[in-house]
């Protein structure tokens, strides 16, 4: 029964691209982030649906798509290089014989990323785009938070639509990109063109916010937890009513401690004390390996760099009460740790050029952000109140605001799991592109606009009684 569900809605994907190409482009992102080949029993473990759905958003593309826009801009072009610069470590002098297959699926993330915005150029075709990742993304979350609040969690045993811990359904990626996806919860809520904001739609928002949210307590994640910070840290800091939200925040904060799990909170205690934890102790000996590996192999060993990594980390356990304590040690020996973190990550892999091509596409990311804000409100502040554009300009506005507020919350969460690649990330970056260029168009235009009507009531203004507008008539 799921296997036909699952067929149904990839039918609709490829039937509705016959009158709609760029569905075929919104298939492939349901399929890129819900993962229907592991929810499946049979066709969708037997064929190469995401290839498939890729090849066939391309020539949807070339010659069926009426509104196609070959628009480049510098982020795309920081993101080839660094495709560039990643296959030269991997497969140039990476000692690593599997990297090929981090790679592959990195390799098809950022390409995609890099073709997103020729297709998605009008304002319908981001939010749909948008939605696919929202909802695909809310489909994992549901049944998680669901069994969160009623009792079932744990750290990494908490079950999710598949027993699988890659992907975006690795406990602490999922608490990071669904943490990161709030903010652009609401401005979809508020500002999409499907559904119009009421009751139902406010309680839809609200309710994928919570299973956002919510399985941070599930998952016992604590890269969720500094990420949760970050993000109402900066509506904090963005709010008119400072003293309000902070008096909120901490109440929410402080009652719901007795509801919370035990083991939430004792693993939550630990980011005070990471030598505590042999997750948190064995993190901080895997960055320290990558800041000695780099600077030998400054050019970065590849994916998987991690695997040539052998480390020795010292567990300090406290037992008594304070100043009575009982302190044991263990030592661990580890080898091929992960690197737990994108930054650290990127440094092992790619060394000092390949980070340096990373971060400063983060920042250029972030940037293009805040001036999607910022360009398209000094527009609307000009506006006249029933100027048909302003809607669309207060809707950029928005979708400014809310990725930049994705940005830091996702780079923040990212220090501490290595999700450096992961496909949303990029996929938003491709919609803040498209967004971009959409709107410089629209401003461009009425640039245009406005000089016509200039024109022409100088035009009017030189004619003068008896000339031959007179004569004519």
């Amino acid at each position: 029964m799921r296997d036909l569900f699952l067929i149904l809605i990839l039918l609709g994907f490829i039937a509705m691209s016959f009158r709609y190409a760029y569905f075929m482009a919104l298939g492939y992102l349901w399929v890129d982030f819900l993962q229907p080949q592991r929810l499946a029993y049979y066709v969708f473990t037997q064929l190469p649906v995401a290839m498939i759905l890729g090849a066939g958003a391309l020539v949807a593309f070339l010659f069926f798509d009426k509104e196609k826009r070959i628009r480049f801009s510098v982020l795309q072009g920081l993101v080839i290089l660094l495709l560039v610069y990643q296959t030269m470590a991997t497969f140039g002098w990476s000692p690593i014989e599997s990297g090929a297959a981090k790679w592959d699926w990195v390799t098809k993330a950022l390409i995609f990323s890099v073709f997103l915005p020729f297709i998605l150029t009008t304002r319908v075709r981001i939010e749909a785009a948008l939605a696919i990742m929202l909802f695909s993304t809310a489909a994992i979350t549901m049944s998680a938070a669901a069994k969160t609040a009623l009792g079932s969690s744990g750290y990494g045993t908490l079950a999710l639509l598949v027993n699988n811990n890659t992907g975006i359904y690795e406990q602490s990626t999922l608490v990071t990109v669904t943490t990161a996806f709030v903010p652009l919860v609401w401005w979809f809520y508020k500002y999409n063109s499907f559904f119009k904001p009421s009751k139902l739609t406010f309680l839809i928002a609200l309710g994928i916010t919570v299973s956002f949210l919510i399985i941070t307590v599930g998952t016992e994640a604590r890269t969720g937890l500094v990420a949760m910070a970050v993000m109402a840290g900066i509506f904090w800091w963005r709010s008119s009513r400072k003293l309000l939200i902070a008096g909120l925040v901490a109440a929410v904060g402080i009652g719901s401690v007795p509801f919370l799990p035990e083991s939430f909170v004792e693993r939550m205690s630990t980011i005070q004390d990471p030598t505590a934890d042999m997750s948190a102790s064995t993190r901080l000996a895997m960055w320290e390996w990558t800041i000695d590996f780099v600077q030998d192999n400054p050019l970065g060993g590849g994916f998987n760099a991690n695997r040539l990594s052998q480390i020795a980390t010292t567990l300090v356990r406290k037992t008594g009460e304070p100043g009575f304590e009982d302190v044991t040690t263990t030592t661990v020996m580890e080898q091929g740790r992960a690197f737990h973190s994108s930054y650290f990550e990127v440094l092992g892999e790619f060394g000092y050029p390949g980070f340096l091509i990373w971060i400063t596409t983060v920042i250029l990311f972030y940037l293009q952000s805040r001036r999607i804000y910022s360009q398209n409100r000094k527009v609307w502040r000009e506006m006249d109140e029933d100027d048909p554009d302003r809607s669309l300009f207060e809707w950029a506005m928005g979708f400014g605001q809310a990725v930049s507020i994705f940005v830091p919350t996702y780079m923040v969460g990212s220090l501490f799991v290595g999700i450096a690649f992961q496909p949303p990330f990029w996929h938003i970056m491709a919609l803040t592109v498209s967004t971009a260029a959409m709107m410089t168009e629209k401003r461009a235009d009425r640039i245009v606009a406005a000089q016509k009507e200039d024109e022409k009531q100088v035009r009017s203004r030189r004619r003068r009684p008896g000339g031959p507008a007179t004569a004519a008539a």
